[in-house]
């Protein structure tokens, strides 16, 4: 049940409806009934891993609160842990690790059975693991109400595909649902943040995929504009794709009454690469320095281990995404964009030029870091690794001459910076603040994107690229 589909708009609507008219005792068990027959569109079965990890946790949790004893904690925790990551890894990995225990001729070919990857396990799967260390840390109080802890963990607007949330965020307000009443406001809000998202998706994502996927296909077919094009379009595609997801789950959420937390920042305006993991997948990366980068030693320990805790963050990023070398490439490529940032930043020489032309400066790190953003892209999106080669070698014989440009290609290199120049302006001037600061424009800004929606949707409509996740 994709969220640009009619039938989750109908889903949707009947949720709040029956929801608005419910008791407040019965509200979170309806919720939760209602989020797992939302997954079980996708499967009936795998519902049940769910389950698995959830109870899991809320046991542990229960008993983490219940003990002081350092060795049974340790014990509680490891047992979370291995729970938790051993049906992450037999359901999305182990089949990767086989490939390449096969190329390495050390497993038969008949050991390499393909496992179908359960939709949203790495975002739920985190989610739940985050409650459990929280409570180990004494950072929070267990939870006694195994409802409320599976709502927690299966709340449909953001299971699939998040954003991740913590327990102390996200609890209270499930707690918090028995006395609410469906305001006009949340409703208005969250129907603004649906529109939108949907634009988001079935115009400009969708859109951006029609060029991106048929060079992504063969890219040996085309030239090298005609592939810069493609990593333009895709660098576009994932961020309106994946935004259009987080916003159309937040104000799922929103018309509900739970505040979910923002998971971008156009982060394609980011002056270096460390800001635009702040603002790119918020929610993971938060989840990364908490659960991976801190624990590892962080920015505390001496230089060595910082870059080392740095690159292995990175790392498990790359391989957090998905279950092939490209992905782990894309991981580690960042980490390396992050190990010169920390590197060079407090150069006497680059704080020298950032002191006397601080306008040029930011310009130039900015442009560094987009561009580099679009390359791990390529690395993120190939089908074959030997197509990184294919392509960024066709795109430099185009840059150095060997090739003339079309004026449609021209026009999407134009498009692509003329683009980032608008929610430059638009972020610089607060745009949709102000439009939503009137009713009227609000309404007719509003209009006009749902209409759009409605008539520019194409009719294969794509996935959301972070389903596969």
């Amino acid at each position: 049940m994709n969220f640009d589909s009619i039938e989750y708009v109908l889903f949707l609507l009947l949720v709040v409806g029956v929801f608005a008219t419910l008791p407040g005792r019965a509200r979170v068990p309806f919720l939760l009934a209602a989020s797992l027959a939302f997954y079980s569109v996708w499967s009936v079965p795998l519902t049940a891993l769910i389950l698995i990890s959830g109870l899991t946790d809320f046991g542990v949790g229960m008993a983490l609160g219940r003990t002081e004893q350092p060795t049974r904690r340790k014990l509680l925790l490891l047992l979370s842990v291995a729970v938790n990551l051993g049906i992450l890894g037999y359901f999305k990995y182990r089949g990767f690790f086989l490939d390449n225990l096969h190329a390495l001729g050390l497993v038969e070919q008949g050991s390499v059975v393909d496992v179908l990857l359960p939709p949203g396990i790495s975002f739920y799967t985190f989610q739940t693991m985050s409650y459990t260390i929280d409570v180990y840390r004494r950072e929070l109080q267990p939870t006694r109400s195994p409802t409320r802890f599976l709502l927690y963990v299966s709340f449909f607007p953001q299971l699939i595909a998040g954003p991740i949330e913590r327990a102390s965020s996200l609890l209270p307000q499930l707690e918090a649902l028995a006395r609410h009443r469906v305001a006009s406001e949340d409703v208005a809000v969250g129907l603004r943040l649906i529109v939108f998202g949907l634009f988001k998706k079935v115009v400009l994502a969708d859109y951006c995929a029609v060029l991106a996927d048929r060079v992504f296909a063969d890219p040996a077919a085309y030239g090298g504009w005609a592939s810069l094009c493609a990593c333009l379009l895709f660098t576009l595609q994932i961020y309106f794709d994946f935004s259009a997801y987080s916003e159309i789950a937040k104000g799922s959420a929103r018309v509900l009454g739970v505040e979910l937390i923002w998971n971008f920042d156009q982060p394609y305006l980011a002056p270096n690469v460390s800001e635009f993991w702040r603002r790119w997948h918020i929610s993971l990366s938060n989840w990364f320095r908490d659960y991976v980068y801190k624990p590892l030693g962080g920015s505390q320990a001496g230089k060595g281990r910082v870059l080392f805790n740095l690159g292995a963050t990175m790392f498990v990023s790359g391989l957090w995404h998905g279950a092939a070398w490209n992905f782990v490439l894309w991981g580690l490529f960042h980490g390396l964009l992050l190990l010169l940032h920390h590197q060079l930043r407090a150069r006497a020489w680059v704080v020298k030029l950032r002191d006397r032309a601080p306008r040029v400066f930011g310009f130039a790190t900015w442009a560094w870091t987009l561009h580099a953003v679009i390359l791990g892209w390529l690395l993120f999106r190939v089908e074959h690794l030997a197509d990184i080669g294919v392509i960024g070698g066709s795109i430099g014989r185009a840059l150095v001459g060997g090739e003339s440009i079309t004026e449609g290609e021209l026009g999407i290199i134009v498009g692509f910076y003329t683009i980032l120049a608008v929610s430059l302006a638009a972020r610089r001037l607060r745009l949709l603040e102000r439009i939503q600061a009137n009713a009227s424009v609000s309404l007719v800004f509003y209009a006009g994107l749902a209409a759009a929606a409605i008539l520019l949707a194409r009719d294969q409509a794509s996935a959301f690229i972070y389903f596969q996740f």
